[in-house]
C-alpha cells in the first residue's frame, strides 16, 4: 500500500512538472505575422490594365522572369502587361482595371493564392473567345486540376501542371467544346496559384462585349450578390439571368430574393424553381424597376455557386457584365485610385463607416446606413478606401464603367494575415 502511495505521489509530481513546462514554453512562443503577396491577371493580346495601389512604394513583381525581387511600383495607378503581377500590398487590397479599347472593360480584386477557385459564368460555344489563365507565383512546380460543369452536366478532372514563376492561359472552347453554361472549380495541388478567367465573345468581326469573372471560394447554402447594374431603355430593362449550379449529387429548390432602393421582393418565376444537382442552370430574372442598383439573395437546402448575367449599354455601345457572391464584408481596406468606382452595399440593416484618403493624403470620414441597399459614389481622387465599421451580416460590391465598358470588383481581402510560429530550441529539454 506504501509502495502504492508512493507511485501515485510520485505520478502527480511529474504532471505538475510537466504542466509547468508547457506553460512555460506557451507563454514563451514568438510568432511572425505577415501579409501574402496578392496577384493580379495578366494582360492577354489587344488588352490593357490598371492596378490600383495605396502607395508609389508598394513592392511588385512580374512572372515569367529570371527574378523573383519585388521593386517599389514608383505610382498608385501601375501598368499591367502581358505577365501576371505580383503585389505586396500589404492590408490594403488592390483593385485592377482590364480594358479591351472600345470593345469590353472588367474589373477584378487581386487576391493571394487560395486552395479552391469557383467561376461561374462565360460560355463555350461558337462566339466564344474566353480563356482560364491560371498563374504559379511559387519558386516551385505547380500541379492543377480543373473540373467544367456545363448544361449537360460534369466532365472529367482534368490537371495541368505549370512551370514556377509562369502561367499558362487555356481557351475556354478547348475545356469545354460547344458548351454554353460554364462553371469551373479550380482546385490547386501543389504550388502558389491564382486563376482569372475572361468572358469575351465575338461573332467574326463582331464584337459582343466581355467581361472578368471574379470566383468564389466554396459553395454555400447561402449567398449573397450585392451589386447588380440595372439600366432601362426605352421600351423594357435591359435583361439579366441567374446562373446557378448545385455541384452535389441532389437538387433542391431555390429562394431567391432582391433587395433595391424601392423595397425587398421575389422575383417571378425564379423563387422556389427545383436545380437538378451537377448541372449549370440559368434562369431568366425578370426585374421590373428603375435604372439603379439591386441585391440578389439566393438560399437553398444544398450548397451552390452562383452568379449574375447582365446586359449592359455605354455610349450606345452594347456589353454585358458578371456580378458574383461575396463573403461578409470585414474591416479593411481597398486602393481605388482613379477608378472612381460605385460603392454598393446589401444587408438587413446596414451600418458602415469609410475613411476614404485622397491621393493628396486628406482623409475624410463617412457613415453609410440603410436597410436592404446602400450606395455612395467614390471620387477619383480618393486612393484608399478603409472599412473601419461595418454591421453584421453586410455584403459590398464596387461597379466601375468607363467609355468601354462597364466592371465588377467584389469586396472581399485580397489578402489576410497570416501568424506563423518561429521555431526556437529549449536548451533545458535538449540538455535535461
Amino acid at each position: 500500500m506504501r509502495i502504492r502511495g508512493i507511485r501515485v505521489a510520485a505520478a502527480f509530481v511529474a504532471v505538475l512538472l510537466f504542466t509547468n513546462l508547457l506553460s512555460f514554453t506557451s507563454k514563451n512562443n514568438r510568432y511572425s505575422e505577415s501579409y501574402p503577396a496578392v496577384v493580379c491577371a495578366p494582360n492577354q493580346a489587344g488588352q490593357s490594365s490598371v492596378i490600383a495601389l495605396a502607395s508609389p512604394k508598394t513592392p511588385v513583381r512580374k512572372t515569367g522572369i529570371s527574378t523573383m525581387v519585388f521593386k517599389d511600383s514608383r505610382t498608385r495607378r501601375f501598368a499591367g502587361t502581358a505577365q501576371a503581377t505580383v503585389i505586396d500590398a500589404q492590408a490594403a487590397t488592390p483593385i485592377a482595371w482590364q480594358v479591351r479599347t472600345g470593345v469590353w472593360a472588367g474589373g477584378l480584386t487581386c487576391l493571394a493564392p487560395v486552395t479552391s477557385q469557383w467561376f461561374v459564368g462565360a460560355t463555350a460555344d461558337v462566339t466564344s473567345k474566353g480563356s482560364l489563365t491560371i498563374v504559379n507565383s511559387g519558386l516551385g512546380k505547380a500541379l492543377v486540376g480543373v473540373t467544367v460543369y456545363t448544361e449537360a452536366g460534369i466532365q472529367a478532372e482534368q490537371f495541368f501542371s505549370i512551370k514556377a514563376n509562369s502561367f499558362s492561359a487555356l481557351s475556354l472552347g478547348s475545356l469545354a467544346p460547344g458548351a454554353k453554361s460554364l462553371a469551373i472549380h479550380v482546385s490547386p495541388q501543389t504550388g502558389r496559384v491564382n486563376a482569372f478567367v475572361t468572358d469575351e465573345r465575338g461573332r467574326g468581326l463582331q464584337a459582343l462585349g466581355g467581361d472578368n469573372v471574379n470566383s468564389q471560394e466554396s459553395s454555400s447554402k447561402s449567398l449573397v450578390i450585392p451589386a447588380i447594374p440595372q439600366q432601362t431603355g426605352k421600351k423594357s430593362s435591359l435583361p439579366h439571368t441567374l446562373r446557378i449550379l448545385i455541384p452535389g449529387e441532389v437538387g433542391a429548390p431555390i429562394n431567391v430574393e432582391i433587395a433595391s432602393t424601392d423595397g425587398t421582393f421575389a422575383p417571378a418565376g425564379i423563387d422556389g424553381k427545383v436545380i437538378p444537382a451537377g448541372k449549370v442552370v440559368d434562369l431568366p430574372l425578370n426585374v421590373i424597376m428603375p435604372s439603379g442598383k439591386f441585391a440578389l439573395k439566393i438560399t437553398s437546402e444544398r450548397p451552390f455557386v452562383a452568379s449574375v448575367f447582365t446586359k449592359t449599354n455605354s455610349l450606345n455601345k452594347s456589353d454585358f457584365l458578371w456580378s458574383t457572391p461575396t463573403p461578409a464584408l470585414e474591416k479593411g481596406s481597398y486602393s481605388v485610385t482613379g477608378l472612381a468606382p460605385f460603392l454598393v452595399l446589401s444587408g438587413g440593416e446596414i451600418a458602415v463607416d469609410l475613411e476614404l484618403t485622397s491621393v493628396a493624403g486628406k482623409k475624410q470620414k463617412i457613415s453609410l446606413r440603410g436597410s436592404g441597399i446602400s450606395t455612395y459614389q467614390l471620387s477619383e481622387r480618393i486612393r484608399t478606401t478603409t472599412i473601419t465599421k461595418v454591421s453584421p451580416a453586410t455584403f459590398g460590391a464596387l461597379l466601375l464603367t468607363s467609355k468601354s465598358g462597364f466592371g465588377y470588383a467584389p469586396l472581399v481581402a485580397g489578402s489576410v494575415l497570416t501568424r506563423t510560429s518561429i521555431p526556437r530550441s529549449n536548451i533545458r529539454v535538449l540538455i535535461p
